[in-house]
């Protein structure tokens, strides 16, 4: 199997996988970039027992979460009391400004995760930013299916009752007591986001910070 398609195919999900779950970027990137050096060590060992895909995510679930064994547990009460701290004002140019603002929410969906522990938190990201069925996050996380539905179920439930409740990004109409909500709302929000406001699902929401801001340095030197 050729590494160079692997990578092109898979870098950027197991990148993502590595950012949501490991708020330290540089330790975020340190896992990534360990998932690969896994799969290249191991890759002759594969014997087509399960999916290829299924095989790739065991591997980065197995790796990334010795990188996220130390990432701290949240409560929500405690993104209450992050929000209520001092606003924060931008006082750059306007199109630098609609990066940082992107930057910053990009960051608290991050931090939000970590109100769910590991396992539920994986399940979520499998489920949410890769997009795998039930079936397929079962396998990766040695887990019965109907305990992966349960586990993905009141997590969706909790963290899309807070977005719902907060965030703009997600509900326009939501209560929003961000720490950044003067330059959130100080931009074209129909212009910038149009696509973010109609949206149905949570998975969208994360599917755009994607998009928007892409994670490719993790793992580009293993194209050379």
């Amino acid at each position: 199997m050729d590494i160079n398609h692997l990578v092109k195919k898979y870098g950027n999900m197991i990148s993502t996988i590595a950012h949501r779950m490991i708020q330290n970027k540089e330790i975020a990137c340190e896992a990534a970039q360990e998932v690969w050096y896994e799969l290249c060590k191991s890759i002759s060992s594969f014997k087509g027992d399960s999916e290829f895909s299924t095989w790739i995510y065991t591997i980065a679930r197995r790796t990334i979460s010795r990188y996220a064994e130390c990432e701290r547990q949240v409560r929500m009460l405690e993104f209450e009391y992050f929000r209520a701290l001092p606003e924060i004002e931008y006082s750059g140019g306007e199109e630098a400004k609609r990066e940082w603002i992107k930057e910053r929410c990009d960051w608290c969906i991050t931090a939000l995760n970590h109100c769910l522990n590991n396992d539920a938190r994986l399940i979520f990201i499998f489920r949410e930013n890769v997009g795998l069925p039930y079936r397929q996050i079962s396998e990766i996380m040695e887990l019965k299916e109907s305990n992966v539905r349960q586990i993905y179920n009141r997590s969706i439930q909790k963290i899309t009752a807070f977005m719902n409740d907060t965030c703009p990004l997600y509900n326009p109409d939501g209560a929003c007591k961000c720490r950044i909500c003067k330059p959130v709302y100080s931009i074209d929000m129909d212009k910038e986001y149009a696509t973010v406001q109609r949206m149905m699902r949570l998975a969208d929401l994360y599917k755009k910070f994607e998009k928007e801001l892409p994670r490719k340095n993790y793992w580009e030197k293993f194209l050379q």
